[in-house]
């Protein structure tokens, strides 16, 4: 099983999934929950049900819903587990078990065939090429930029060898980034795509870091752990190292944060999220290429804007 095929999977149906089987003590099997979510007399199309069926089989495929023997669906154990899950809980459960490397291991380091797509590293492969982009540059969209940059930056046409293969694996892709807070949404009607702009996911990890002051070179460390598609994380660095010529990313290039990270720290620093400091004698790093200042430490900040 894989996230990103079959198509159809919905993320925020998988929240509602979830939140019913956490409340509701009945036995339930793929076709009794498509009959729930889908009910007869709501879109009678024959491929109508897929949605439900696909979102049920990339949650399976993440190690957050599992089948028994009998076909009856159940949640996992987990954090997710306890009834109704607020927009924040299950998209940060959904986070972790996504970026789940115990289980699926490096997602660029697995042979063709099934190893290739199961979990979630078909998801993971496409997040760790998607946050390596310009946050600046035009937003992503397959038709417009996405193929074309991978044929460039991997130094082949064979789509195989490619993050996301095709256009069938985009729309599902979108959907998914978006969800996971790994992704903004371009707000130019002239340009509609993607935005490699992970503001929400880093957010969401930052009540989970140590608080108080730390260097920024073991704060960048944190996130890359925490979040491993991010510059710094075991997935991105084995792109890079493996599949690529050198770090596409303007920011890396230039000796500063990368881009993604370095646009969502400084969003997140104007919602009083962290506070940037610059201590003689520290190692300092720019955030971003135009920045002319190096910062050594970050102060993380309880409260501020969510």
């Amino acid at each position: 099983m894989a996230v990103l095929n079959p198509p159809r999977s919905l993320p925020g149906l998988g929240r509602a999934v979830i939140s019913f089987l956490n409340t509701d003590r009945r036995s339930w099997t793929d076709e009794t929950l498509v009959e729930a979510f889908k009910p007869p007399g709501l879109n009678d199309d024959k491929t109508s049900a897929a949605g439900v069926q696909d979102t049920l089989s990339a949650f399976r495929a993440i190690g957050m819903l599992t089948r028994d023997k009998n076909g009856v669906v159940t949640v996992t154990e987990g954090e997710h587990a306890r009834g109704a899950l607020t927009q924040a809980q299950f998209r940060r459960a959904v986070q972790r078990h996504v970026m789940d490397l115990s289980r699926d291991g490096d997602p660029w380091n697995v042979s063709a065939g099934d190893a290739y797509t199961s979990g979630a590293r078909d998801l993971l492969r496409a997040l760790s090429w998607f946050l390596a982009q310009d946050p600046l540059g035009r937003p992503l969209s397959w038709n417009e930029n996405v193929q074309g940059l991978q044929d460039a930056q991997f130094g082949t046409s064979d789509n195989e060898t490619w993050a996301v293969v095709n256009d069938t694996r985009w729309p599902p892709f979108s959907r998914w980034a978006k969800a996971l807070g790994l992704a903004s949404p371009s707000l130019l009607k002239s340009a509609p795509g993607l935005v490699p702009l992970p503001v929400v996911a880093i957010d969401d990890v930052l009540d989970e870091l140590p608080e108080g002051r730390m260097t920024i070179v073991d704060f960048l460390a944190h996130l890359a752990v925490k979040l491993p598609v991010l510059h710094g994380g075991s997935a991105r660095a084995t792109l890079v190292a493996t599949r690529l010529e050198n770090d596409p990313d303007p920011g890396v290039l230039a000796d500063c944060a990368d881009s993604s990270v370095g646009q969502a720290l400084r969003i997140l620093e104007e919602r009083g999220r962290v506070v940037f400091s610059a201590l003689p004698d520290a190692t300092g790093l720019r955030l971003l290429a135009s920045d002319s200042n190096r910062h050594t430490h970050v102060t993380l900040a309880r409260g501020g804007k969510r």
